[in-house]
């Protein structure tokens, strides 16, 4: 089942924030990977995702300075938590302060993953995006 949908939400005094239910069944050991995601947005994954997304990342190679770049920027800005009883999951403030999350969040399911968006962000991101239509042109014959 992939993860799909928009959903508003907000942290608790404590940089909780609870994941809507039917996104938590994708989660079923429970075990969630926090990181840094593409522009500007914060990525949650579940274990097997996390092992194929950290998986890539370490094919991209430590002799480049882009493949250094990415696994640092990535692995440094990670933490592995659970769901707590009320099925929230914890940000580390590093993270939050570096994509502008203060209190409300915008959850995006990705398929493969969650985004986490600060409002304001993600606005400003989905209007910028190529229109669906001109983005399809590069991957026509696929779909």
């Amino acid at each position: 089942m992939a993860l799909l949908g928009t959903y508003n939400h907000t942290l608790d005094d404590k940089g909780r924030l609870t994941i809507p239910s039917k996104l938590r069944e994708q989660f079923k050991d429970n075990k969630v990977f926090i990181s840094l995601g593409f522009d500007g947005c914060i990525d949650v994954r579940n274990k097997e995702e996390w092992t194929k997304w950290t998986t890539k990342i370490s094919s991209t190679g430590q002799a480049t300075a882009e493949g250094r770049a990415l696994a640092r920027k990535v692995m440094s800005m990670s933490d592995e938590t659970t769901f707590d009883n009320a099925g929230r999951i914890k940000l580390s403030s590093i993270l939050q302060e570096k994509v502008q999350i203060v209190k409300d969040v915008v959850i995006i399911g990705n398929n493969d993953h969650l985004e986490l968006w600060d409002p304001a962000v993600w606005n400003q991101y989905i209007d910028g995006a190529p229109a669906m239509e001109d983005a399809a042109k590069n991957f026509e014959e696929k779909i």
